[in-house]
C-alpha cells in the first residue's frame, strides 16, 4: 500500500480543491464592478462537487484494488464445493 494515496495526500487534495473554490468566490465577489453572477456561482459549486467526488472516487477505487480477497476466494470455493 506504500504505492498508494495515504489519507493525507487525499485530505491535502481536498484542501486544495477547496481552497481554490473558497478563492474563485472571494475574488469574483470582492469587486460591485465585476461580481460573479448565479450562473457563474453555480458552476463554480458544480465544479467544486464534481471534483471533490472525483476525489472520493479514486479514493474508493484505490481502497478496494488493495483488498486482499485470498482468504474470501479460498472460502467461497470451500462452500461452493459443499454444495455441489
Amino acid at each position: 500500500m506504500d504505492t498508494d494515496k495515504d489519507v493525507r495526500e487525499y485530505s491535502d487534495e481536498l484542501l486544495r480543491i477547496i481552497e481554490n473554490f473558497r478563492q474563485r468566490i472571494v475574488e469574483g465577489t470582492s469587486d460591485p464592478e465585476h461580481f460573479l453572477s448565479i450562473s457563474d456561482i453555480e458552476r463554480l459549486w458544480s465544479e467544486l462537487r464534481g471534483n471533490t467526488s472525483l476525489l472520493y472516487s479514486d479514493m474508493l477505487s484505490d481502497l478496494l484494488s488493495n483488498i486482499d480477497e485470498t482468504e474470501l476466494i479460498r472460502k467461497k470455493k470451500r462452500n461452493t464445493g459443499k454444495k455441489g
